[in-house]
Order: structure tokens, then C-alpha cells, then sequence
């Protein structure tokens, strides 16, 4: 059985963070301050994720309108397809399976729906960018200005721009590609011209002023509910963060996040929130415990959601060939 250079990198960057994750950590003060966690808060970051669940795909439902009107209960389940898939596959795929499982319930190109899902993706992190630029700002925080954060700040508002001139340059982009691939094959000529006329139909949200600030300021709301998450959770383990140290472990986890290793990114979520409490003193062991129980709170819903709408999904299909 062979394996892909990816799926090797993958297991090793999973194996390095575990090793790390539980280097010099003794259980029995892992089990001690589970002993001691409040539950009551970590029931009411349950509740949170739920909410920022229903946040994020009415994002999504907002991106999709330009290109079909979807009900809210479609943009849910298919968010939660995707969430759910991405505990399972590597690579963030997820996002492809969420795509393609709203193109065919709503009968849109799978391929203008992953685009959609894509777009989502950039107002997350585009948003995510912005919150932490004003925390920097505001609250003059340096780690936040080093080198790595602001080239990726850039290379951001570089995609943004360049899909935004995409767009806007989409028949003269279609038809050029389209009069060079020609020379070589009229049908794939064809056919590429259609697939970047889909994408693009995919990124429609975007220039729309209105709808782009009605998606930005909801995206906002999501992160702020994510950093009231965080908060939260290291309170129910007797960490102490104020709003500002918890949008900064979040923007680090999920800065760490964006190199999508190991399925669920199991792992490397622990690792990233390990290193992102280190900067405030937090012991080893709590900062384990903390990434473990806040990973798997946020998993919880996605689970019985997504399992429970894919076993539907299944179901109904079975019934329609009987």
C-alpha cells in the first residue's frame, strides 16, 4: 500500500505534536485539575458553540443568495456537513464536501457552491485579521506585529484583491485562457472557460458592498463569540485570560490551524494551544487540558449534527430507490 508524500508529512506532524503535547505533562495534574473544572461554564461554552454554528452558516447562506436563495435549514446542514467531514478527512476537504452537498440538494454547480464555501473561508479570516489588528492596536500588543503574522496579514488582502479583480475582469480572464487552451483543444478550451465562470459565480457575494458588510460584520460577531469561548473555558479551569489574552490564544490557534495536517486536527490543535498560552504563563497541564476540553466541546454538536443529517441523507436516498 502506498502513501503520499502529504499523508506521510501528516502522520509526522500529528506523532512531533502529540510527543510534544504530552513531553514533561504528569497525569495525575492533568487529573486534578479536571477534578476541579467548573462545568457549569464549560455547559455555557457548549452553548456557545451551538450559536456560532447558526452564525457561521447563516454567513454561509448570506455568500450563497447572490447565487440562489437557499433556505436557512440547507446553509445549516450543509455547514455542518462540512465541519463534520473535516474532523474526519485531512486537508480541510471538509469544505469540498460541504460544497458539494449544498450544489446537490439545491441543484447549484457544485462548483460555484465550493467556491462559496472558499469565499467563506476568506471573510473568516479576513475578519479574524481585522479583530486581532484592532486588539494590536488598541491594547499595544507586539507579538501581534511580528514579521509572520504581518506577511500572512498581507498575502490575505493580496487574495482578496486579486478575486476581487477576477471578477471583475472574468469574460476578458475566460476568454483569453479560452483563445490560448484553443490551439490545443476547442472542448477543453470550452470546458476550463466554464469551470473559472462557475468559481467566479461563486465569489458574487463579494461585490456587493451592502451584502459584503452585512457578511463581514456577521463573520466579526462569530469571533467575537469564539474569543467569549475561549474566555470562558480557561475560567472553567482556573486560567486566568481577559478578552484580549483570549482573542490572541485564538488568533494563534487558528493561525496554527491554517496548515491543515492531521484530520480534525487532532494534535495540532493541542500543540497550537499549548504555544498560545505559553506566552501568558500558563502551565503545561493546564493548557493540555484546556485545548483537549475545548476541542471536544466544540466537536460535540458538530458530531450529532453532522452524523445525524448524513444518516438522514442516506435514508432518504435508500426510500427514493425503493
Amino acid at each position: 500500500m502506498k502513501f503520499s508524500v502529504k499523508t506521510l508529512i501528516g502522520l509526522a506532524g500529528i506523532i512531533i505534536a502529540i510527543i510534544y503535547c504530552i513531553h514533561g505533562v504528569n497525569l495525575k495534574d492533568v487529573t486534578e485539575i479536571l477534578k476541579e473544572m467548573n462545568f457549569p461554564q464549560t455547559f455555557i461554552v457548549f452553548c456557545l458553540t451551538i450559536l456560532n454554528l447558526i452564525v457561521r452558516a447563516m454567513v454561509f447562506k448570506m455568500i450563497v443568495n447572490p447565487i440562489k436563495k437557499i433556505p436557512v435549514t440547507h446553509a445549516i446542514s450543509s455547514y455542518l456537513v462540512g465541519v463534520f467531514s473535516n474532523l474526519f478527512l485531512p486537508f480541510k476537504l471538509g469544505d469540498i464536501a460541504q460544497g458539494y452537498f449544498l450544489g446537490r440538494r439545491q441543484e447549484i454547480s457544485k462548483i460555484s457552491a465550493v467556491s462559496a464555501v472558499f469565499i467563506q473561508r476568506v471573510f473568516e479570516v479576513s475578519t479574524l485579521l481585522l479583530l486581532i489588528l484592532f486588539v494590536a492596536l488598541a491594547f499595544s500588543f507586539p507579538l501581534l506585529f511580528q514579521r509572520r503574522t504581518l506577511i500572512f496579514g498581507v498575502l490575505i488582502i493580496l487574495g482578496i484583491s486579486l478575486l476581487f479583480i477576477a471578477f471583475r475582469k472574468r469574460e476578458k480572464i475566460g476568454t483569453f485562457l479560452q483563445n490560448v487552451l484553443s490551439r490545443y483543444s476547442l472542448s477543453f478550451a470550452s470546458s476550463i472557460k466554464r469551470y473559472i465562470e462557475l468559481f467566479l459565480q461563486g465569489t458574487s457575494a463579494m461585490h456587493n458592498l451592502p451584502g459584503v458588510i452585512k457578511i463581514t460584520s456577521l463573520s466579526i460577531v462569530s469571533w467575537v463569540i469564539q474569543i467569549m469561548m475561549v474566555n470562558f473555558t480557561a475560567s472553567a479551569l482556573n486560567i486566568s485570560l481577559d478578552l484580549v489574552a483570549s482573542s490572541v490564544v485564538l488568533f494563534i490557534v487558528n493561525l496554527g490551524l491554517t496548515i491543515p495536517i492531521a484530520p480534525g486536527n487532532i494534535g495540532t490543535f493541542q500543540f497550537f494551544g499549548i504555544v498560545a498560552l505559553s506566552f501568558f504563563s500558563v502551565p503545561k497541564p493546564q493548557a493540555l487540558l484546556f485545548s483537549i476540553i475545548f476541542q471536544v466541546i466544540q466537536g460535540i454538536p458538530v458530531i450529532i449534527g453532522g452524523s445525524t443529517i448524513l444518516i438522514r441523507e442516506i435514508l432518504y436516498k435508500k426510500r427514493a430507490v425503493v
